[in-house]
């Protein structure tokens, strides 16, 4: 349809302005200054048409777009870029036939022109095969890895099934633009919740490493969507959500920054330290006179009961307090209990849940392990 291409062609000109030097060597002063062109020599114009010509793409004058690309070919024959900006220039005139023959011929030249692969991505969508247009996008990807930031690539292949697919065994072969992928955010909240959920739902295909989507992570947690946050850490962290509704329950992460990892609350009269090597646990001691917050971690749980249990090893082991608050760890209201029989909390319904640690004054320091957490009547 040319409605959706003109869509993708108005937002693949913006992005190649707004990200990619892709005029390298075009002459500075008639980037900067298009309207001096009659003072460049003969020999440096097609330079300056090309910037013209773009620019012309860009503000949506396809007549005028389409005498400079033309131009830009007798001055350049050799060179990608003039017929892909005539190309482009017919695809906004609709002019679909011809337009197919300009990027047909600015594609026999080369395959690092963006805007030839980007026409032949959408080509091949428009034709149902999402084998090629993902083949298309890692050759338009690998050659210019920051038009990753532009959603509508991603977001094409995204909308079915099978181009999630195709997109997940392109992402398993690590590609270059796979951390722009992953990593940088410029999008919507929604088009943000549905690339988590396919990443969460693709796990089973994907070889992806917990660090490589720890950003996607942190950015779904800032934007306070702790669910598809929590759904890509369960999937690709194994290591760290081996206690099911709590994540690092051995203490194994402790102080490595994850997202969805304990917090250490200390100050000048609570010590948390992480003790052991192959089996390791945390220790604890609160030398104020009052209960103090020691640990903390997001979770995201079902509004209702639950019972959160640990071990735990010194003098006083009841000292230990759990609380299940939104947004920031709230001070706990019941009398806690020892955590090898299970601490009740109730859990709230928001969207920012958070699970405190609090210790109780007392002399000597204690040991935590082993915490896990189950809903009650589960």
């Amino acid at each position: 349809m040319i409605t959706g291409r003109l869509r993708w062609l108005a937002t693949l000109l913006a992005g190649l302005f707004g990200i990619l030097a892709i005029f390298s060597g075009l002459d500075r002063f008639s980037e900067h200054q298009p309207s001096a062109i009659r003072l460049v020599p003969e020999a440096f114009r097609v330079d300056a048409l090309r910037v013209e010509a773009a620019r012309a793409l860009a503000s949506g004058d396809a007549e005028r777009a389409e005498a400079l690309a033309s131009k830009v070919i007798l001055a350049g024959p050799h060179d990608a870029r003039g017929p892909a900006f005539l190309g482009a220039a017919r695809l906004m005139a609709g002019e679909q036939s011809s337009a197919n023959e300009a990027f047909a011929v600015a594609r026999s030249m080369g395959l690092r022109e963006p805007l030839v692969q980007a026409h032949f991505f959408d080509t091949a969508l428009t034709e149902g095969d999402y084998a090629e247009a993902a083949r298309q996008l890692d050759i338009l990807l690998r050659a210019h890895p920051r038009l990753a930031r532009i959603d509508y690539f991603f977001t094409s292949l995204e909308a079915s099934e099978e181009g999630r697919a195709r997109l997940a065994a392109r992402l398993s072969d690590d590609p270059l633009w796979s951390g722009s992928y992953l990593g940088d955010f410029h999008a919507s909240d929604e088009v943000l919740r549905s690339r988590a959920r396919f990443l969460a739902e693709a796990g089973g295909g994907l070889n992806l490493s917990c660090r490589s989507v720890e950003p996607l992570v942190r950015e779904l947690t800032q934007r306070n969507y702790m669910r598809e946050a929590r759904d890509i850490s369960r999937t690709y962290c194994a290591r760290r959500n081996q206690g099911g509704l709590l994540a690092d329950p051995q203490f194994e992460e402790l102080g490595n920054g994850n997202t969805f990892g304990w917090r250490r609350h200390g100050s000048g009269d609570v010590r948390i330290s992480s003790v052991g090597e192959s089996d390791k646990a945390v220790e604890i001691e609160n030398r104020a006179g009052v209960t103090r917050l020691v640990l903390s971690q997001p979770i995201v749980l079902e509004a209702g009961e639950y019972r959160v249990f640990g071990s735990v090893a010194g003098a006083n082991a009841d000292r230990v307090l759990i609380s299940v608050t939104c947004s920031v760890p709230g001070r706990p209201r019941g009398g806690g209990g020892a955590l090898g029989r299970g601490q009740l909390v109730s859990a709230p319904d928001c969207p920012d849940q958070v699970l405190g640690i609090w210790l109780r004054p007392g002399s000597g320091a204690l040991r935590l392990d082993d915490m896990r957490m189950e809903r009650v009547g589960d």
